[in-house]
């Protein structure tokens, strides 16, 4: 009996096949240099942003734990961001070339995040710049508008989930900062502020807005996911 060899198209096609093989294993991944590393820049852009919030709180006292300060809030959310972005940016200089990213700008949501960071922090107290001062708009009204400026920077935007998170979010700040941490917060524009604190006290008037603003989530929620999938039922 004759042994059958294998045909020259096969053996070209495994020689082929090997090559192939081989030469895609033998590609490298073009190293990414340390300082483009994204792990490298947002480590040390959280290194920066918490040495600012701790230098901007200096001047706060942070109380302590029967009666916590208005600078307590600041100053433990620094440390929480100067632990982070250390370990991140640690991450960044030790990971391996095939594991490490290059940093890319976006900028449209770049300079939205950053639009609403500034809306916020000029129009929270109010400001005043010497040519130019803006009012005081309170975190009632501040806050839910600078949460959906800032949720329009992901292409997946969805306007109905960024109103009842808006409102939601609001809620939760002036539980959590006012009434809980007793953080000093605008929570209104000073004209309606004033008033309505003579008259009912500002922790009265801290309660009955993030009441109203969560029961407000609460209906647009419904209203909007909640009330079509009924109607399908």
């Amino acid at each position: 009996m004759s042994r059958s060899r294998p045909s020259k198209s096969r053996l070209g096609e495994g020689r082929g096949g090997t090559m192939t093989v081989q030469s895609t294993e033998g590609r490298r991944t073009a190293a990414v240099p340390l300082y483009a590393r994204i792990d490298v820049i947002g480590g040390a852009a959280i290194i920066l942003l918490a040495i600012a919030i701790w230098l901007g709180a200096t001047e706060l006292d942070a109380g302590a734990l029967s009666r916590i300060g208005s600078g307590a809030l600041p100053k433990g959310l620094a440390v929480i961001l100067f632990v982070a972005g250390l370990a991140i940016l640690l991450k960044g200089l030790l990971q391996s070339n095939e594991a490490a990213e290059r940093f890319y700008v976006a900028v449209r949501p770049t300079a939205i995040v950053v639009a609403s960071i500034v809306l916020f922090g000029v129009f929270i107290r109010g400001a005043d710049f010497g040519f130019l001062s803006t009012p005081q708009l309170g975190l009632m009204v501040v806050g839910p508008i600078t949460v959906f400026v800032a949720g329009n920077a992901t292409p997946e935007m969805n306007v109905r989930q960024l109103i009842v998170l808006s409102f939601g979010l609001t809620a939760a700040m002036l539980l959590v900062f006012m009434d809980l941490l007793s953080v000093t917060i605008p929570v209104l524009p000073r004209f309606i502020q004033d008033p309505l604190t003579l008259s009912m006290g500002i922790d009265t008037l801290v309660r009955v807005g993030y009441a109203a603003y969560g029961v407000l989530a609460a209906v647009l929620y419904v209203i909007f996911f909640g009330w079509p999938e009924l109607r399908r039922d």
